[in-house]
């Protein structure tokens, strides 16, 4: 028993001792090695640049339709069977070309018939003449009675009127056979035709046989709003450009220039002009119809695709920043601005235009602002920051 105690008391020792051992030896290493004591991190990096000062043009830019300048309904205006069609559906057409052929020959025999009751109705009328004549001179020399010669005046004045009647049926006939052949009244592409060689046209109705469409130019309509009508009169009224100029134009007969891009297209690269402005604004939608022209030689613009229309306004000296340096909240368009403390300020902004990836700031910023462009995600307003100035050729861009 006494040893057993011995050994539980130098068990205690040895305890204790290692105990004391590695709370001495844990402080010795606090007090000894600084290197794994906590340090905040470095402000993070980001990307800033200064608002350049470029020339910007400023547009009103609106959507519409393509429309073709031009489309006629080609129609049979006679009946008769159709024998020939002179295109391949789709081909470009010029005016004058002989595209459809109605079946001629009764038109060609009412047209014999009419020339021959002309003829009939002339000889008739220089024997009616003659007689007339004859008549009056008998009577004027006592030799033959006066009602004679006012009867035969008579006569010739009616066979003169059915001779007149004559030629106009004559002239309906030429007209209808005429119309046996359908001609191209303007240049385009036509449609498929609508009726096959064989088939009766005309028929108690004006039978629709083709169209055709002219793609060049064409037109695009839109409706512009009140409030930017009443802004460009108001911008002509303080210039004094208004004596003299038509609506839609700029310049005494220089119209407006109007720029046109597809939908899948950023790039407004077909340059058309204004050509035509309604007269009254529609009272239901408070917008003005203009309608816009481009030449379209080399028919990429169909008609009926969507199309956006912009209207170059006035040029000035902008500050413009990048569009993605600038956010938004519920109160509007804001940037982040390093300050000279390097700490990151909310201000608020006033944009204008966009011009390609450069947004322009009416209000709000000047040129020496230091906006973030890049790692906007890193900084709050009143945290420091690690800015680094944008490289010039980026900026551009």
């Amino acid at each position: 028993m006494r040893r057993i105690r011995l050994w539980r008391r130098r068990g205690a020792t040895i305890t204790c001792v290692m105990l004391a051992a590695a709370v001495t030896g844990v402080h010795g290493c606090r007090h000894g090695n600084d290197e794994n004591a906590y340090a905040p991190p470095p402000p993070p990096e980001v990307i800033v640049a200064n608002p350049a000062e470029k020339e910007v043009t400023s547009y009103l830019t609106y959507t519409g339709v393509i429309e073709a300048s031009e489309t006629v309904e080609l129609r049979a205006r006679v009946q008769g069977f159709l024998e020939r069609v002179n295109f391949t559906p789709g081909q470009r057409v010029k005016a004058g070309d002989v595209l459809f052929v109605i079946d001629k020959r009764q038109y060609a025999a009412a047209e014999e018939r009419a020339r021959a009751a002309v003829a009939a109705q002339e000889a008739a009328l220089l024997g009616a003449e003659n007689d007339a004549r004859l008549a009056r001179e008998l009577a004027d020399q006592r030799a033959g009675p006066e009602i004679d010669a006012i009867i035969k005046a008579a006569r010739r004045d009616v066979v003169a009127a059915d001779l007149a009647q004559a030629k106009a049926q004559l002239t309906e006939a030429q007209l209808n056979l005429g119309y046996c052949e359908v001609v191209a009244p303007i240049d385009g592409r036509i449609s498929d035709n609508y009726v096959d060689i064989g088939n009766l046209v005309g028929r108690g109705e004006t039978t629709l046989l083709a169209e055709i469409v002219r793609t060049a130019p064409v037109f695009v309509s839109v409706d512009v709003s009140e409030a930017d009508v009443l802004r460009v009169r108001r911008e002509r009224e303080a210039s004094g450009d208004l004596v003299g100029i038509e609506p839609g134009q700029i310049a005494p007969g220089v119209w407006r220039p109007a720029e046109l891009s597809l939908a899948d297209e950023d790039e407004f690269r077909f340059k058309g002009r204004v050509d035509y402005v309604d007269p009254r604004m529609n009272p239901e939608t408070a917008t003005l119809r203009l309608r816009t022209t481009y030449e379209n030689k080399d028919e990429v613009l169909l008609p009926g695709l969507f199309a956006r229309v912009r209207f170059p306004m006035a040029t000035t000296k902008s500050l413009v920043v990048s569009e993605a340096a600038l956010l938004s909240d519920q109160l509007g368009r804001y940037a982040m601005v390093v300050n000279d403390k390097d700490e990151v300020v909310q201000k608020r902004v006033k944009i204008g235009a966009l011009d390609g990836d450069m947004r322009v700031v009416e209000e709000g910023l000047t040129a020496q602002d230091r906006v973030i462009v890049l790692g906007v995600l890193k900084a709050r307003p009143g945290s420091k920051v690690s800015p680094k100035m944008q490289e010039p050729a980026a900026q551009g861009r």
